[in-house]
């Protein structure tokens, strides 16, 4: 979910801003003229030497650099505004990136595969992933990753900001809203390839279409694999990354005793999120405690979350109350991994007690067995844990609408991710979703999927497996997996060192990005 730690109805200004472009009718969501603007936009442009020296910026460490790669092409990135819909299906505008190989090695000229990428969470309204010079942006990070990994290495990337974000006017993020979110991305999909048709550029669309994100972004790369396979138009691989694809799962973890970094700031984003859909909106004064009541209209906003922690705006860690009297079904939760006690204060607190009672209590009535309601891991070794038939908690409804392990992907698929991260659990991200898969594998001839656990630390062997690929595929996959392990662990082991096991910590869902990303690539080369 990537928060960096330490760290009058839009009808009207569609049809100026597709107007103002030149273009002949008003763009519209979910058709195949999404672009609202045609002028080009060129918001950098990066040539080798430049993205040589980014690569030893950005990522100093050898082995880092090594699977990332040497940049072959230059980059040109340019920024487009296209037609969407939010949560409600209320009609709104957003931004995105359209990156460009630039050049003359083979692989920056001629027919190109697309990569279709979805960022993780962002704090902040102003991400965008077009700025990719402008260091101050909170974008940046993101945008010079994708730059290094795809665009440089010869793939054309289209990357929504999405809905909420940048210059679009939708007052909220439909954060974590699967439908909303697959069909954002695809919007913006459709714009991307609109813009790269005008462009005068020595690269064009040769029909592969590559959906990958991190984090927030792995969950909506999920739905957006989903979405495009429901109308018969799938990708040709996907590589969701780190994302919370078992969503009731992760919020039942949570609310069971087991509080994650970044949850004071992703949780009132769920909240408000879903107090704008179609059907099923919840009502976010119930929600938290009452010197936080404000928490669930901060993000995305102009302060950062590590700002508003310092206004005492929301609590840095404690999503709950601890010791609470008159609450004896929660007497037995004792605070758990990964923040323990640091999960919990007396009086600063996020969540309102009584409503942590009322989920507590449905979870108790309706489990879900990749959260098991004792606070025990769940057990994926002889089958597939289910959702709950019938959740009545309203929010707990709304999560399995959005939960994700119903979905059987007809294109290949590879998730990656680490199994100690502490923001968003592999228990209920890749793991459970590979449970689900490998539950349907001996009836579904056609399913192909990978999974990847980078994490190798403490003497554990970390976890590659692999379903309906070749061998030589396989081989290949096993290379890089093998690659990526050691890299991130060595990496990930030195940071702890030299910072400490609680930066560490906060650090670990940052580092794994690069590691995660470099590995997708290979695997869409593959296909």
């Amino acid at each position: 979910m990537q928060i960096k730690w330490g760290l009058a109805i839009m009808a009207g200004s569609l049809a100026l801003a597709s107007c103002g472009g030149g273009s002949s009718s008003v763009a519209t969501s979910g058709t195949s003229n999404t672009l609202l603007a045609t002028t080009v936009d060129t918001t950098g442009a990066l040539s080798t030497a430049q993205l040589d020296s980014l690569l030893a910026t950005r990522y100093p460490d050898p082995q880092a650099q090594v699977l990332v790669g040497t940049p072959v092409c230059g980059v040109q990135v340019v920024k487009f505004t296209y037609a969407t819909v939010g949560g409600e299906g209320e009609a709104t505008n957003a931004s995105g990136a359209l990156m460009v190989p630039t050049g003359a090695a083979p692989q920056c000229t001629g027919p190109r595969p697309i990569v279709l990428y979805a960022h993780g969470t962002a704090d902040q309204r102003a991400e965008d992933l077009s700025a990719i010079t402008n260091t101050a942006n909170p974008a940046y990070g993101t945008s010079t990753r994708i730059a290094l990994v795809f665009a440089a290495q010869g793939y054309i990337v289209i990357a929504p900001n999405y809905a909420g974000y940048d210059i679009s006017s939708l007052p909220y993020a439909p954060y974590l809203n699967g439908s909303q979110q697959s069909r954002d991305v695809i919007d913006g999909l459709t714009a991307g390839r609109q813009m790269l048709g005008l462009l005068n550029a020595s690269v064009s669309d040769d029909g592969k279409l590559y959906v990958t994100g991190y984090s927030q972004g792995g969950y909506v790369s999920m739905a957006t694999l989903a979405a495009l396979d429901s109308q018969g138009r799938p990708a040709t691989a996907g590589a969701p990354m780190s994302g919370p694809y078992a969503l009731l799962a992760t919020s039942d973890e949570i609310f069971l005793g087991h509080p994650d970094f970044g949850g004071t700031v992703f949780l009132p984003m769920v909240v408000n999120s879903y107090a704008h859909l179609k059907q099923g909106s919840i009502n976010p004064s119930q929600f938290f405690s009452a010197q936080y009541a404000n928490a669930v209209s901060l993000f995305p906003g102009d302060v950062s979350a590590q700002a508003a922690m310092q206004q005492g705006l929301i609590p840095s860690t404690a999503l709950f109350q601890s010791s609470p009297t008159g609450y004896s079904n929660l007497d037995a939760l004792a605070p758990g991994a990964p923040l323990g006690s640091s999960g919990f204060d007396p009086s600063k607190y996020l969540i309102s007690t009584a409503f942590r009672e009322a989920y507590v209590n449905d979870v108790d009535a309706n489990p879900d067995g990749a959260a098991p309601s004792n606070g025990s891991a769940p057990d994926f070794s002889t089958t597939a844990a289910t959702l709950p038939a019938s959740p009545q908690l309203l929010l707990r409804q709304d999560l399995k609408a959005n939960d994700l392990r119903n979905y059987t992907p007809s294109m290949p698929l590879m998730m990656c991710g680490g199994l100690n991260d502490p923001e968003v659990y592999w228990e209920q991200g890749a793991a459970a979703m590979t449970a689900m898969l490998n539950s349907k594998a001996p009836s579904d001839p056609n399913l192909r999927y990978a999974t990847l656990d980078l994490d190798i630390s403490g003497g554990t062997t970390g976890t590659f497996t692999t379903h309906g690929l070749t061998n030589a595929q396989n081989a290949t996959m096993q290379a890089v997996a093998t690659q990526a392990q050691q890299a991130f662990t060595s990496y990930q082991t030195g940071v702890t060192t030299q910072l400490g096991t609680t930066i560490g910590l906060e650090l670990y869902h940052t580092n794994e990005r690069v590691f995660c990303t470099a590995a997708a690539r290979t695997f869409f080369a593959q296909f």
